[in-house]
């Protein structure tokens, strides 16, 4: 990753993303990487909009005023390293900073500190037990799924919870996601196929990790969606998207995930599919990560990738979405996820719901404080439940209605700070629909 000071200027304006190009000894040079990190923190230092998003910058700014007298050269390794694991990678500041690619300044932060823990990773010989335990979700699902009465069954035992927490640092009163014995990709596989006469569209499911292993009903419904849509819909043979790996530091990991993902993608497409997503990370990581990492190979596939609301929109825009929607679903809360925002799509599936007739309350108030492996860590779970602290108070004010989210770990943590049970969008149609 080469200093943006250093590049002709020509070349600035062509940039559109910060290229995290992991072939390059400089990125993973540690000095080099302590230089950026000074490089972009002085930015921020002279801006500070990001000041109110999270708990990262005011950490960061106080490290800044209170014990280096404003002086950002003189920050340690250890403030660089506090910095790098209080991010929980929400996105929220590259959405509000004004020196984004392609500006000159060229500042991506929640990129720099990936790559900030893949440098420490390897520098430390692998990442921590509990970053590879959190991150193990293809092995973690396939092991739990068969297993899922008394993993689920275990997740209420309070002695149990005190052991895990012992063992792989989840906090003993995290809520977890369940597990199901049939995957959502064994339903797809095993249902009677559904022929469509002169379908629409042809979709191809990356159906993702926690709708597979956690949300099997979330996949289903939307499947049953598009279907009454008249779509056509495949599955991609997919593995896990790579971002919890990203998240531990775990680059070889992740970016062996992202190739093989990369390889299905591309075969639906070349099959005449577009490729949908349900899970706004995953979508995100397709969409908007995948390319900073491989642009070559992505150049001709993102374009084709689309979240599932989006695609239907779309289809409405096209006119052809059903719009015979049979059952008023009442009263409706719905969280717009941070990293559906990052993918700079709109609010498409505020407009959804919105199409189905609902009486739908946005409650815009901040992150869940989520960010999947963060905030079930037994160190950030108060700091996340206060970062949710917006997000929970606006669902409790808009009782009574249905708590509605895209993202999986946003349900979780609305449920954890309210008691609230959490919906789906996709879940919410099928009901409309009358399926």
């Amino acid at each position: 990753m080469n200093d943006p000071s250093q590049q002709p200027s020509s070349e600035l304006g062509k940039l559109s993303t910060i290229r995290m190009d992991v072939e390059s000894p400089e990125f993973w040079d540690a000095s080099a990487l302590r230089a950026e990190m000074l490089r972009q923190i002085d930015v921020c230092h002279g801006c500070r909009l990001c000041l109110p998003l999270c708990p990262d910058f005011p950490r960061l700014f106080g490290h800044i005023d209170d014990e280096v007298d404003g002086d950002v050269p003189r920050l340690s390794d250890q403030h660089l390293a506090d910095f790098v694991d209080w991010c929980y990678q929400c996105k929220l500041c590259f959405l509000k900073c004004p020196y984004t690619p392609p500006h000159e300044f060229m500042i991506d932060i929640p990129k720099l500190l990936l790559r900030a823990k893949a440098v420490r990773a390897k520098q430390q010989g692998g990442a921590t037990f509990q970053d590879r335990f959190l991150g193990n979700t293809d092995g973690n699902g396939e092991l739990f799924s068969k297993i899922a009465p008394l993993v689920n069954a275990g997740a209420k035992i309070k002695p149990g919870r005190i052991a895990m927490e012992a063992a792989v640092g989840i906090h003993r009163d995290r809520i977890l996601p369940k597990y199901h014995r049939q995957t959502f990709k064994d339903w797809f596989r095993q249902r009677e196929p559904v022929r469509i006469d002169s379908p629409v569209a042809r979709v191809a499911l990356f159906y993702t990790c926690p709708v597979n292993y956690n949300d099997p009903e979330v996949g289903q419904a939307v499947v049953k969606v598009l279907e009454h849509n008249r779509v056509e819909v495949a599955i991609v043979e997919e593995r896990c998207c790579g971002q919890p790996q990203l998240d531990g530091g775990e680059m070889d990991k992740a970016l062996d995930k992202m190739r093989f993902n990369i390889a299905r993608v591309r075969e639906m497409l070349d099959r005449g599919f577009d490729v949908v997503v349900p899970e706004p990370t995953c979508g995100m990581m397709l969409k908007k990560e995948y390319p900073s990492f491989f642009p070559a190979e992505m150049e001709a596939i993102t374009p084709h990738v689309f979240e599932v609301s989006e695609y239907l929109i779309r289809m409405n825009a096209a006119g052809t979405l059903n719009r015979d929607f049979r059952q008023d679903v009442g009263r409706v809360a719905y969280h717009m996820p941070c990293h559906l925002k990052y993918q700079a799509i709109g609010q498409r599936t505020l407009e959804l719901l919105r199409l189905a007739g609902s009486d739908v309350i946005f409650v815009d108030k901040g992150c869940s404080g989520m960010d999947g492996t963060w905030g079930m860590k037994k160190q950030y779970f108060d700091a996340s439940l206060k970062v949710a602290s917006g997000l929970l108070r606006g669902m409790r004010e808009a009782q009574p209605a249905t708590c509605v989210t895209d993202c999986g770990m946003s349900a979780l943590q609305i449920t954890q700070g309210t008691g609230l049970a959490v919906l789906h969008p996709y879940q919410l149609l099928e009901r409309a629909y009358g399926l």
